[in-house]
């Protein structure tokens, strides 16, 4: 058996929070593979924990990539502030052939297009992905279970950050399907009430559904009337008449956007002017269509606008509202360089920590190595970019950890399930499959 069949039986998807199926971009013909591992996000610090205790698994599973892709270039990407991943990775036999590439502490760092501009001086086109220039792009937890998918393992924990207002912030490895609450209790559970937890990252994550997904980065508690809470709560209509009534048409959005600044013609001063005061029907579709190109960073509404109105809420809003009528991304253009400005308009990591009034939940969360024992998981069917799982196993079933439970219905893209822990499955919907120890 190959490594993408293998990668794909094992379950592997993206884990940096987007979920594609790794298989289908094993099966892709690159020149340069690039491992992510510039982990962005605020108070986040499972990715460079990995590349410090499994550097070597992460080299292996980079070569497992080149391989399937033909590529000849492999380049770790990170910030040079992660000394001890940066000395694990250099100390890894066979590393040879594969580059480090140090990046600065700014965000988006860990946007795919923004990363590819840094690590080869190349801008991907409008519209389209990094494999439109040649390279394929792969978070450094997907690597190791690339490595792993190998060896016959499938993908049933997770390592993700708990942090925010926990007793002890700290790094686990939990199985997927555990519920939130366990994961709290694991660090210490939450210190303030009520509370809001936060899936991802501050900018980018969203409210959690309650369970670990193959996707779950970090969890984030917060009070539940903290300032990130209270802008992600915000309604999308109470964001428009906001913005009708308090936008000055600064283009600080703009400005500070990192698709802008690579030199794609997104321009959210823009959007945010023909929504709050044109028609629909009047819009300039060249302007709204400028909406595919948003990568939802965040950066507009929750740092560059002086007003705190919502650009990439809204923006989100019309990608949805184009979706549903059938209207198609009008921007291939090819970009031929970063617009100069870009060098000195990158926030830095600690500004947002400032900014986002997080300071006193920016704290170490050193790495628990022992996987979380739970009694029960419910493994959502669909954790990933494509169709949901279709179950395999009903309710009253024995399954084993590893064991497969639900696959992906044929021609379909998308990634197989596995039971997480041993147990009987207690319960299964159209949307997950429950395991009860």
């Amino acid at each position: 058996m190959n490594i993408v069949d293998q990668v794909r039986q094992a379950g592997v998807v993206g884990a940096g929070g987007a979920g594609f199926p790794t298989w289908k971009k094993m099966s892709a013909q690159a020149e340069c593979v690039i491992a992510n591992g510039s982990e962005c996000e605020p108070l986040l610090r499972v990715d460079q924990q990995l590349m410090t205790l499994y550097a070597c698994e992460l080299v292996e599973g980079m070569k497992r990539v080149m391989q399937s892709t033909g590529a000849r270039r492999g380049i770790i990407a990170l910030k040079e502030k992660y000394e001890k991943a940066v000395i694990a990775l250099e100390g890894c036999p066979g590393r040879d052939s594969i580059e480090i590439h140090l990046l600065e502490n700014y965000y988006p760092a860990g946007d795919e297009q923004a990363l590819v501009c840094d690590v080869l001086g190349k801008i991907v086109p409008e519209g389209g992905i990094p494999l439109d220039i040649g390279a394929v792009v792969q978070n450094v937890g997907t690597l190791i279970n690339i490595h792993r998918a190998g060896g016959g393992a499938a993908v049933t924990h997770r390592w993700l950050t708990v942090t925010g207002a926990v007793g002890s912030p700290k790094t686990i490895i939990a199985p997927v399907g555990t519920s939130v609450r366990d994961a709290l209790a694991a660090a210490g559970g939450p210190t303030v009430s009520p509370y809001t937890v936060i899936d991802g990252g501050p900018l980018m994550g969203a409210e959690s559904t309650g369970v670990v997904r193959k996707t779950t980065t970090s969890l984030i508690v917060l009070p539940a009337d903290h300032k990130v809470v209270r802008y992600k709560r915000k309604p999308i209509d109470q964001d428009v008449k906001i913005a009708r009534s308090a936008c000055e048409g600064c283009r600080f959005c703009t400005d500070l956007c990192p698709r802008f600044l690579i030199g794609h013609t997104l321009e959210p001063h823009a959007i945010m002017g023909a929504v709050s005061y044109q028609a629909v029907e009047e819009i300039d579709p060249l302007v709204i269509s400028q909406a595919y190109l948003c990568c939802q960073c965040g950066l507009c509404g929750m740092y560059a606008c002086p007003t705190l109105l919502s650009p990439e809420r809204i923006i989100k809003a019309c990608v949805e509202s184009l979706k549903s009528s059938g209207a198609a991304p009008l921007h291939r253009r090819k970009v031929r360089e970063a617009r100069p400005e870009r060098d000195y308009r990158r926030p830095t990591v600690d500004s947002l920590v400032s900014r986002l009034e997080l300071e006193e939940y920016d704290v170490d969360a050193p790495m628990e190595t022992k996987p979380l024992e739970v009694n029960a998981v419910c493994i959502p069917l669909k954790q990933h970019v494509g169709a949901p799982c279709v179950p395999l196993v009903k309710k009253g079933d024995m399954v084993k950890a590893g064991q497969l439970i639900a696959d992906i219905a044929e021609g379909k893209l998308g990634a197989p399930l596995h039971a997480s822990i041993t147990g009987v499955v207690s319960d299964v919907t159209e949307e997950a499959i429950s395991i009860r120890a």
